[in-house]
Parts: C-alpha cells; sequence; structure tokens
C-alpha cells in the first residue's frame, strides 16, 4: 500500500477554477486546404429552454455554485412554459469541418440512389494508371458532385491500395457519413485517427457521427480527444458542451467554456450552452452576464435573445428584458417563436402593448393554437367571456394537450354554467399535469355546482395541501436566503440555524441538506455534516457534490470500500467531476489497485488535462505500481 498525500482526497470547495484552454495546438493538415461547410442542419436546443429546464427547477433558493436543485415552479414559470414554443425550434446550422484534396467541400449527405459513372478521362487514366492516388482522385470527383456514396466506394478501393495512409481512411470514412451512413464510417474513421494520432480530423467527423446515432458518450470521447489537439477547435467545444448541456451536466460545461484563452473568443453556440449551464446551476447573474457578451458578438442571435430575455423575466427585470426582445424582433421581425415569448412575456406583465400584439399576430396566424390562447387570455382579463371562450375553444380543438389552455377553457365554461363541461376541462387540466392550486379550487367549485359535494371536499383538501405547500417553500426560501447571507459573511453558526429552520419548512430539498452540511463542516460538526449527506443524497442520489462528500468522510475514518462506493456514485451522476475522478483514483491507488488507479486518473486528464493534483497522482502511480 502506498502514501496518497491528503490533498489529493480533500474535498471539493464550491466555486473551482475552470479549464483553461492554453494548450498547445497540434494538428496535422498535410497541406491539404481547409474549408468549413454546413454538412448538415442540426437541431440544437429548443427556443426558449429555460422554459422547459429551467422552469423545472426554479430557484427558489439561493443559487449555490455547482449545485443541482429540484423545487417547484414558480408563477411566472407555470405562465411563460409553452409547448409550441418547445416545440417551435429553429434549426441552427453547424458548421462542420471537412477538409478534402484541392480544397473541395463536402456540403451535405446525399441520401438518393446514384450510379457511379467514371468520367471517360478519369477512366482512361485509371486503365493507364490504377494506383491508390487514382481511385483518391475519382473519389474526390464524385465528392465534389455529392455523389458522397460512390466518393466512399473509390476511397475505400484507395485504401485497399494503401492501407497505412490515414488519409485516405478519413475520406473514406468521411464520405460513408456524408451519403447518410455513419455506423459504416465509424471503423475507417478510428483508423484513420490511430494511423495517425495528430490529425484533429476523424475525431471531428466521429464525434459528429456518433452524436447522430445517439451514442452520445463516445462522441464526448471524440471531441475531447480533438480538443486534446486543438483546444480552442469551436467545432469540438460548440458540439461538446452541447452535450453536456442536453444531459444536464452544467458544472461540466462551467469548466469547459468559462474560462476562454486570450486568443479565443467563444462562438455564438458557446456563449448560448454557458448561458444555458449557468442557468442550469441557477446561476442567473452569471447566465445574463455570458449571453450579454454573445449577444454583443452576435447581435443577430436569436437563440442567445430569447434565452437572455427569458433569464431577465425571471429576475423579475421586465424593463430589461423587453427591450432585448425588441431589438430581436427589429432584425428578425417575422419569427413566431420569438413574438410569441414576447406576447407572454407582456401579458404576465400586464403590459398595455400586450393587446396589439396580440391582435397583430391574430390578424397573421389565426389558427396558431397559442396565438389564440394569449388572446383568449387577454380577452378574459378584460372580462370579455364570450370571446374569450371562442377562442379557447378553438385553440384547445387545435392542441388539445396544453393544462393552461385546458384550465382556461374550464373556468371561463363555469362562468356560462356549462359545468359538465368546465369538469371535464379542469380534470383535462390536472391530468396534464398543471399544478396549480388554483384549478382544484374552481374544480371544487364546479363539482359543488353539480352536486358532487365529497369529489368537491376532495378538491378543496388538495387545493389547500397545495396552498401550503407554496407557503412553506416560500418561508424555507426566506430563511434560506438568510443562511446564504450568514455563510458569505462567515458565521457558520447562525447558517446552520438558519438551514435547520428552513429545513423544518421544506424537509425534502436535498440542496437544503447539502448546504446545511456544508456550514456544519466549518464547525466541525462532523456527525451532524454526515447525517446532513446522508440524507441529502437519500432525496437525490444524483447530487454529486454530496456523494464526493461523503466520499472523502468515509475515507478520512478509514472505509475505503464505501469511500469507493461514494466516488463513483459522483462521477455517475457528473461524468466529467474531475475531483471525484482523482478522489476515486487515489483511493484505488491507496489499495494498490493500480490499473483501476491509473484509469480514474486518466479520466480525469482527459477532462482537465492541465490539472496539478491529476498530474502529480498519475506521477505517483506510475512510480508506485509494479511494472506490468
Amino acid at each position: 500500500m502506498i502514501s496518497i498525500p491528503h490533498a489529493f482526497l480533500k474535498a471539493e470547495s464550491i466555486g473551482n477554477s475552470c479549464l483553461s484552454h492554453d494548450r498547445s495546438k497540434g494538428a496535422n493538415t498535410h497541406a491539404i486546404q481547409v474549408q468549413e461547410v454546413s454538412l448538415q442542419t442540426v437541431t440544437l436546443l429548443p427556443r426558449s429552454t429555460l422554459v422547459g429546464s429551467i422552469c423545472a427547477t426554479t430557484p427558489v433558493y439561493s443559487p449555490l455554485r455547482d449545485a443541482r436543485v429540484t423545487v417547484a415552479p414558480t408563477q411566472l414559470c407555470k405562465a411563460m412554459r409553452s409547448p409550441s414554443i418547445i416545440r417551435g425550434i429553429r434549426p441552427l446550422k453547424v458548421s462542420s469541418l471537412f477538409i478534402a484534396f484541392s480544397a473541395i467541400g463536402f456540403s451535405g449527405p446525399s441520401f438518393a440512389t446514384t450510379t457511379c459513372t467514371v468520367p471517360p478521362e478519369l477512366k482512361a487514366k485509371l486503365r493507364s494508371e490504377p494506383t491508390a492516388q487514382m481511385h483518391a482522385d475519382i473519389g474526390n470527383w464524385f465528392a465534389e458532385s455529392k455523389k458522397f456514396g460512390c466518393a466512399a466506394s473509390s476511397f475505400a478501393l484507395a485504401s485497399k491500395l494503401a492501407p497505412t495512409s490515414a488519409a485516405y481512411k478519413y475520406f473514406w470514412g468521411l464520405s460513408l457519413s456524408s451519403a447518410g451512413r455513419p455506423a459504416e464510417a465509424l471503423a475507417p474513421l478510428r483508423t484513420a485517427s490511430a494511423l495517425d494520432p495528430s490529425d484533429i480530423r476523424p475525431h471531428l467527423t466521429l464525434g459528429a457521427a456518433l452524436d447522430g446515432l445517439k451514442r452520445t458518450g463516445e462522441a464526448e470521447e471524440e471531441w475531447r480527444s480533438a480538443l486534446a489537439i486543438d483546444a480552442d477547435s469551436d467545432l469540438a467545444l460548440d458540439n461538446l458542451s452541447r452535450d453536456l448541456v442536453n444531459q444536464k451536466d452544467f458544472r461540466s460545461v462551467v469548466r469547459l467554456l468559462d474560462n476562454p484563452s486570450k486568443t479565443r473568443q467563444r462562438s455564438t453556440m458557446q456563449s448560448l450552452n454557458l448561458g444555458l449551464a449557468y442557468a442550469g446551476l441557477l446561476q442567473l447573474d452569471d447566465a445574463v452576464r455570458v449571453l450579454r457578451e454573445g449577444l454583443n458578438t452576435d447581435p443577430a442571435s436569436l437563440p442567445i435573445a430569447d434565452e437572455l430575455a427569458m433569464i431577465l423575466l425571471l429576475q423579475s427585470k421586465a424593463e430589461e428584458a423587453f427591450p432585448v426582445f425588441e431589438l430581436a424582433l427589429a432584425k428578425h421581425p417575422e419569427d413566431l417563436v420569438t413574438r410569441l415569448l414576447y406576447l407572454r412575456a407582456l401579458t404576465m406583465s400586464h403590459s398595455d402593448k400586450a393587446p396589439q400584439l396580440a391582435q397583430t399576430l391574430l390578424a397573421t396566424y389565426p389558427n396558431q393554437w397559442e396565438v389564440l390562447f394569449l388572446n383568449a387570455q387577454l380577452a378574459s382579463t378584460d372580462g370579455e367571456f364570450q370571446k374569450a371562450l371562442s377562442l379557447c375553444s378553438r385553440s384547445v380543438t387545435l392542441n388539445p394537450d396544453n393544462p393552461q389552455s385546458q384550465r382556461l377553457l374550464g373556468s371561463t365554461l363555469s362562468r356560462f354554467g356549462r359545468l359538465r363541461e368546465a369538469k371535464e376541462h379542469l380534470q383535462r387540466s390536472i391530468a396534464l399535469g398543471n399544478t396549480e392550486p388554483e384549478v382544484h379550487y374552481e374544480l371544487a367549485r364546479v363539482l359543488l355546482g353539480l352536486g358532487d359535494s365529497d369529489p368537491a371536499q376532495d378538491q378543496m383538501r388538495e387545493f389547500q395541501r397545495l396552498k401550503n405547500a407554496q407557503s412553506e417553500k416560500t418561508q424555507a426560501a426566506g430563511k434560506a436566503e438568510e443562511a446564504d447571507q450568514a455563510t458569505r459573511q462567515g458565521d457558520a453558526q447562525k447558517a446552520v440555524e438558519l438551514y435547520q429552520d428552513a429545513l423544518a419548512s421544506d424537509p425534502n430539498e436535498p440542496l437544503l441538506y447539502y448546504k446545511l452540511a456544508k456550514a456544519l463542516e466549518k464547525i466541525n460538526d462532523v456527525a451532524g455534516e454526515t447525517s446532513a449527506l446522508k440524507r441529502a443524497i437519500d432525496l437525490n442520489p444524483e447530487l454529486p457534490e454530496a456523494q464526493n462528500q461523503l466520499g472523502y468522510l468515509a475515507l478520512r475514518e478509514g472505509n475505503s470500500a464505501e469511500a469507493e462506493q461514494h466516488f463513483r456514485a459522483a462521477v455517475h451522476a457528473s461524468p466529467s467531476y474531475v475531483v471525484a475522478w482523482i478522489n476515486l483514483a487515489a483511493t484505488l491507488a491507496a489499495e494498490s489497485r493500480w490499473k483501476d488507479a491509473e484509469d480514474a486518473v486518466n479520466r480525469a486528464l482527459e477532462i482537465d488535462p492541465e490539472n496539478v493534483q491529476a498530474r502529480k497522482l498519475k506521477e505517483l502511480i506510475a512510480t508506485a505500481s509494479p511494472q506490468r
């Protein structure tokens, strides 16, 4: 057994430094000219992703860096959530780097069946000169003609004649990928990367192919391999950060993108992904900062403008959000997604601008369900219930799966005494996931009107339960905010008391237990800290910080088996959690499990090649392990 320095096992503090991107570049282009082209249209995150993701984890408690939160949505999020917006995705073209001889760009996949007819002059040359290069020239011609399946066949023949050529293997795989055959492309691309480890291109193409095949874990490995060759590769950074956001691994996105090198500016997609990551961590001020920077760099970006405006609304900064919408619409006046988001924001804020925009959209889109619903809301607010009934009925007919429109229709029907129909729509709203207490109150009144007293009492009890839960969460949020303030001021004992008060009101919030544990750590209450951490992971086993801290405490008590279990749970919950990988590696090394320890520390270095602790631990393992 070897002695592992204590520093390697120290529990992670919140707010570790982010990865730097100042590693030297090593891409080998082989004197082949590079063209950046758009191979395919890639659908990214839905427009107004915050409505679908952040509102699912609304910031009731103050944001804690690197923590995940699951708490009830606020009224703003409920009102802003909109299936039509989430479904109304504008595909973004993501530039993919494709390289070909003589500067030929592979501009898009060809799915049509084609006949591979070689031009007479090239056929004649092939008869007299049946070389690998000649087959590659023919492949190049097919690629230029966008006959990628034919190009793949020609590059396969070239590769067969020159089996050690990384370039031919690469173009073979690239052609297959461009022909819409990504699964077949994997083998030649992997061979190409093995033959020339310094070439970034096979890794980029493999990453795109694997993402297309929904093999995200393998795709991430290729994006990281590409970044090991060129730390500033926008294509790799764009796609890796997108994959991490899709997996809600927000901390890893921050590490990846928050500290770019002095020579690199974030791309539009990187700014969007980093903003989403900060918002996912409930660090809304940082999200606003990053998205503003991104919008300054690319003022025409609608996704960035929409997300920025949404976060400002979540911060109750409507006066700042509205100009963002207006500037975006000045550049893209016909964009329906942004116009709907803006109308929702205006409606929620009771702005005088809402009716005019609503009427304009209704005239342009008379059969769009969301436009009808928002106009119905405004009509109901103005007391025009017959108009609201007509508009909302049409909206629900077009889209029966929206809980808010179902509730509005049910409420409006009840005003006209159409109680049985009202009951049906209110129940449908609840079945679709409407968690607002008021929908149960409205249903209770309808049931009483129908003479169904027992079901009505059940609905009133549910109304009271949800209202009490809301009140308790509000009280807990207030106490938690005070506790956060005490923590910032260095008063750990006061923070402990306030977090305990918060938990008395909201006893099932894992983040509060984690915060309590960190405060208990500062007053050296190890037993209390351990108990709070265990309760946190009972409520949310996917809270990696709590798992890592429990592993650290277990190892300090000499229980390496339990420590390993917690460290593995941490990296399972967050595969890019560098500190947990280092702690796992140190734990395994302390048990002389050299191969496993080496694998773990190598994983840490794949994520952060410049990490000093990981490098030292790797050297220690190499020195202490027996020769294999």
